[in-house]
């Protein structure tokens, strides 16, 4: 399984589990220039912009250890982009992780898994 189909059944995953827990899906995959939000979801009020990492093993580190700073500037100028272009500024929103161990079938949500970045 490549990658790139690793992690599109991860995010699939993850959108399932998201909406058993009673979430809404408002995008997959929003694009603000080179930019990609995987999920963008709501968790009653709040907006949720959510990193899925799928990986098949965890012999290199944890999924979540993969959303580094640089990935968390990156992902908060998208949510950013969202929230503007959809006149939602005045909404509360924050950060989750979905780590998914496809070998494994583990799945771990981490809600407020960071705060936006500079």
């Amino acid at each position: 399984m490549s990658t790139t189909d690793v992690g599109r059944r991860g995010e699939e995953i993850a959108k399932r589990l998201l909406e058993q827990k009673g979430y809404v899906t408002l995008a997959q995959n929003y694009r603000d220039g080179p930019r990609e939000i995987d999920l963008v979801m709501q968790d009653g009020e709040t907006v949720v912009f959510v990193e899925v990492k799928a990986r098949s093993s965890s012999a290199f580190g944890t999924p979540g250890e993969f959303v580094t700073k640089n990935k968390q500037r990156l992902l908060t100028r998208a949510a950013q982009s969202y929230l503007f272009k959809r006149g939602l500024l005045d909404r509360p929103a924050r950060f989750d992780v979905v780590e998914i161990y496809i070998g494994d079938k583990k799945i771990r949500h981490i809600p407020n898994a960071f705060f936006a970045a500079d």
